[in-house]
């Protein structure tokens, strides 16, 4: 078996994966159920992974957002995806308030399945009298209501569309989504959202009546014995087994990320030269603890190349200016990237609350006075804007409104911040002031 087909990172499904019955029991059985599930955690643990597992591919049906993707955007690569033809433009109409004032109705070309002598869309068998036909019906893309009537009509074996990196979308596109899901499942309508954030209720947060409507599924806590079970589970299709003290440095070094077990267990075989399964008589033992830390360095220098360019972006993020003195800058996110590369694991793994942060900017900042609440909530409100206008994909920071607190939403993250120089970091991020730019 080929080594990327067991461990490592992969959009598809590889050999290691282990279920936990905290997470794939809670989903199997809120499949079962009528509710809405929402998908949550940080990048790289196991989101998709868990979908992919218990729902089939031709049961589904997927759209990935992006930063751009608004709501009729969601809509039409649903019904596109489900052979649904829109084939009228949008009309426009006058309006001296909003611009948005732009109607969206549409024709939809529905497929029918049926029998008898329709006209077919396609071709036809000879001898088969099963035929497709299409049936116009005028519908408004942006009202919920008018999609799923339409989705309603579709004869197909798709039960389940599932929203793909959800937290790309505006906070106002995800607030209209949120209304619009309470819509869908008053109608039967299914729907699966994976998103990149930590914190429980985010979608109620928008939408109070989504309460018990919806499961929440977080794929995280990754333990030490969900670990040994991976480990455990790929070790026979490699034909090797990882010496106890091998599996306890990688296992601490991943600080309950099953990305970085994943990659560091990929790059160890690759060490090891093992790019296939080993095809000796007994299972190669893998302890050479020299190549294990060979390999952990080079993870930390291969994570760098990506976090030092997203952190160095948003250190150079929009100055914020005293609304008393506009000539004078705090350059928030270059002092919010300093405190964050100087914290430890353990200080940053449940996120930095607003408070304490404001007051670790202050301890550094050159005119501590002048760094106020109001401009540090205002930047890390602006957070999100901050990373999708930098391409940072995905985020590495999610600020949390409920708890006020400031959290790493990119699992590899902490394992690079662990292992890496924070002097070392800052020195390749310029402040953003050239007077102080070395």
């Amino acid at each position: 078996m080929k080594l990327e087909h067991v461990f490592g990172v992969s959009k598809e499904l590889i050999a290691s994966y282990t279920e936990r019955p905290h997470v794939d029991e809670a989903i199997a059985s809120a499949l079962r159920q009528t509710r809405q599930i929402i998908v949550y955690g940080s990048s790289k643990q196991g989101k998709t992974a868990l979908v992919q597992r218990h729902v089939p591919e031709e049961k589904r049906v997927t759209v990935h957002c992006s930063p751009q993707t608004n709501t009729e955007d969601l809509y039409r690569s649903l019904l596109r995806q489900m052979g649904v033809e829109i084939t009228s433009e949008k009309s426009s109409e006058s309006s001296r308030e909003v611009e948005s004032s732009i109607t969206a109705k549409f024709t939809a070309m529905i497929p029918f399945f049926g029998s008898g002598e329709a006209e077919t869309s396609g071709g036809a068998k000879a001898g088969n009298t099963e035929s497709i036909t299409k049936i116009p019906i005028e519908f408004n893309l942006s009202l919920a209501q008018d999609v799923g009537e339409i989705l309603q009509k579709i004869n197909t074996r798709k039960l389940f569309f599932v929203v793909e990196n959800f937290h790309y979308l505006t906070p106002e596109v995800q607030s209209a989504f949120a209304f619009d899901l309470r819509t869908f499942e008053e109608m039967g309508l299914r729907f699966i959202i994976l998103g990149v954030w930590k914190e429980a209720n985010r979608l109620i947060q928008f939408n109070g009546d989504l309460q018990d409507r919806i499961a929440e599924i977080p794929v995280e806590p990754w333990e030490v014995k969900d670990f040994e079970r991976l480990v455990e589970t790929g070790e026979p299709h490699m034909n090797i087994i990882f010496d106890a003290n091998v599996r306890r440095k990688i296992f601490e070094q991943a600080h309950g990320s099953v990305a970085v077990v994943q990659e560091i267990l990929k790059k160890v075989c690759e060490k090891s030269g093992l790019l296939e399964s080993h095809t000796g008589p007994q299972p190669l033992i893998i302890n050479d603890m020299a190549i294990i830390d060979l390999s952990i360095k080079e993870k930390v220098n291969e994570y760098a190349s990506r976090h030092v360019r997203s952190l160095e972006s948003i250190a150079a993020g929009s100055r914020t200016r005293r609304t008393t003195d506009d000539t004078e800058a705090l350059y928030l996110p270059y002092h919010l990237i300093r405190v964050l590369v100087n914290r430890s694991y353990q200080e940053l793994k449940d996120g930095i609350e607003r408070k304490w942060l404001q007051e670790l900017i202050r301890e550094e900042h050159p005119t501590p006075d002048n760094v106020r609440t109001s401009d540090v909530t205002g930047m890390l409100l602006r957070l999100p804007t901050t990373q999708a206008n930098a391409k940072i994909v995905p985020p590495l920071f999610d600020y949390d409104r409920g708890t006020r607190r400031v959290k790493i939403v990119d699992s590899t993250l902490f394992f690079f911040i662990d292992n890496c120089s924070p002097d070392e970091v800052m020195s390749e991020i310029p402040h953003p002031d050239p007077a102080q730019s070395s």
